[in-house]
């Protein structure tokens, strides 16, 4: 897929950022996903995602696990240089690391990841040793940009740290030319193991993205990111707009809490999973571009795992098995089998377009006599006050794991909050739990893709949850259009995977 950018000796991308001025170092202020994105864009990490979604080399030469799978040896490339032509060291991976996990940073999940890991320098070659086996260290390893910090002394590094607005030396295609409260001016890394094409690159910034949608429809961007239907549908109404997608690793589902008692056997489960329609969400509630369809456990943004399923949809066979089992609708057109109805509160964060899918979900399950209200929750309470009290019957939320098919977080028995995102209230299954550590511990990726076919398997059989989609977002750019290639996977940040190539008319 190749789309375009304005002419010009400079492209200019519209970024919707949390806070300006905009923090340029990716520990601090991650919490706000521009912060992350253009960390990206100016440092390269240790590791990458290749285009199924599987970590490669980046400032890696080469990479190894050991066969317990608590050794992760990664030797740097030669001759690598920061923007300022000084050498890229494996003490800056060090101190990077130290910093990542320091009070200073903001990145939790991060932290948590690198938690009780060892690290430890040979010439080139770093070790990393964790507590104990986890396969999804390699897709950490390409979350964790590497700073230049090897060489700072102590009053530096506390000044990178107090002031990340100040830029630093990078690693990536471009460094940083200027940096204000409205724009970010970057130009070509003279140093960049691939210099880009494109020399200057501005990222003017924007607090919403009403006034950056207007800015492009207006000419003064060239592109502007859609991580919704709904902002997808806004930009491509510009003459001439052109978008980019990329599925990512995250995915929607509905959970179950199995403490409810109509939803406590997995009849009820399976009939709900086999009458919903994803195809039908994709193509109304998502405008065909919000995402793809996902039947399984895994992210579509994650193929090397394996494809999903077939979607299986007949509201005829579910409306059969409810009857089967004693679920009779009553005068008002709902289920009951004696004084327990098939009528659900749908608890969903208030966040686009997760409240326009619960309402199409809950339009579907009326046609089988099952009947949903939709309750729409503040995003910040959503997993504390609802999810992980248990305080829901159903529930829609997107989840955005790590790029790793390893979902024990979700699924592992002893997942349950504040431990992990298990909140089904499900009975142990020590099938599932055994297939869920081979997931997480092999270093051997056949065995992990065995492994996630039996996950998928069982958690199907178990149902304690419907597997709705996996959300893409869409760089959408104005024409005309020379080459702007992009991964068809990743994260948000994935956009810039390619950048360097990026060509003006």
């Amino acid at each position: 897929m190749h789309f375009g950018l304005i002419g010009g000796a400079q492209f200019t991308e519209g970024l919707v950022v949390a806070e300006r001025p905009m923090s340029l170092d990716p520990f601090v202020g991650a919490s706000d996903p521009a912060v992350v994105d253009v960390g990206h864009l100016l440092y390269r990490s240790l590791l990458k995602l290749d285009s199924t979604g599987y970590p490669e080399d980046d400032l890696a030469a080469s990479w190894s696990v050991s066969a317990n799978g608590l050794v992760y040896t990664v030797v740097l490339r030669p001759n690598l240089e920061w923007s300022d032509g000084s050498t890229i060291t494996a003490g800056d991976v060090v101190a990077t690391e130290r910093f990542a996990v320091s009070a200073q940073a903001s990145d939790a999940d991060l932290a948590s990841a690198l938690l009780g890991v060892k690290v430890s320098v040979s010439g080139s070659t770093i070790t990393f040793t964790l507590p104990s086996p986890r396969s999804s260290f390699a897709a950490t390893l390409t979350e964790m940009p590497i700073l230049p910090l090897g060489n700072l002394n102590a009053s530096a590094l506390t000044a990178a740290e107090t002031y990340p607005t100040v830029p630093l030396p990078t690693s990536g295609p471009y460094d940083v030319q200027s940096a204000a409260a409205l724009a970010i001016v970057l130009q070509a890394n003279p140093h960049a193991t691939a210099p880009p094409n494109i020399k200057t690159y501005e990222l003017r910034l924007f607090v919403r993205f009403s006034d950056a949608s207007y800015a492009f429809s207006q000419g003064s961007i060239d592109a502007l990111l859609a991580s919704t239907p709904e902002e997808l549908s806004t930009l491509m109404h510009v003459k001439g707009a052109q978008a980019e997608s990329m599925t990512t690793p995250a995915f929607v589902d509905m959970m179950f809490n199995e403490r409810v008692p109509a939803l406590a056997g997995s009849v009820v489960r399976h009939a709900i999973g086999i009458a919903i329609n994803r195809s039908a969400i994709v193509a109304g509630a998502l405008d065909n571009r919000g995402g793809v369809i996902q039947t399984g456990p895994f992210s579509g943004g994650i193929p090397w795992v394996g494809p999903s399923a077939i979607e299986a949809i007949s509201p005829t066979v579910a409306t059969s098995v409810l009857q089967a089992n004693g679920w009779v609708p009553g005068p008002n057109g709902v289920r009951h089998n004696g004084s327990t109805q098939l009528a659900f509160s749908l608890a969903v964060p208030d966040i686009n377009p997760l409240p326009v899918v619960a309402h199409e979900v809950a339009t579907q399950l009326a046609a089988i006599g099952v009947q949903v209200t939709v309750t729409t929750v503040d995003p910040e309470s959503f997993l504390n006050g609802t999810l992980d009290s248990g305080h829901f019957q159903l529930a829609i939320d997107a989840w955005n794991p790590v790029p790793d098919p390893d979902v024990s977080a979700f699924w592992r028995s002893n997942a349950e909050p504040p431990h992990g995102y298990n909140v089904s209230g499900g009975t142990p299954d020590a099938f599932l739990d055994a297939a869920l550590d081979m997931l997480a511990e092999s270093p051997a990726r056949a065995i992990r893709i065995q492994a996630a076919g039996q996950v998928a398997a069982l958690v199907a059989d178990d149902a304690p949850a419907v597997f709705l989609y996996t959300p893409k977002v869409s760089m959408v750019f104005r024409a005309p259009a020379p080459v702007a290639p992009m991964p068809s996977v990743g994260p948000e940040s994935s956009r810039y995977a390619d950048i360097a190539s990026w060509q003006l008319p």
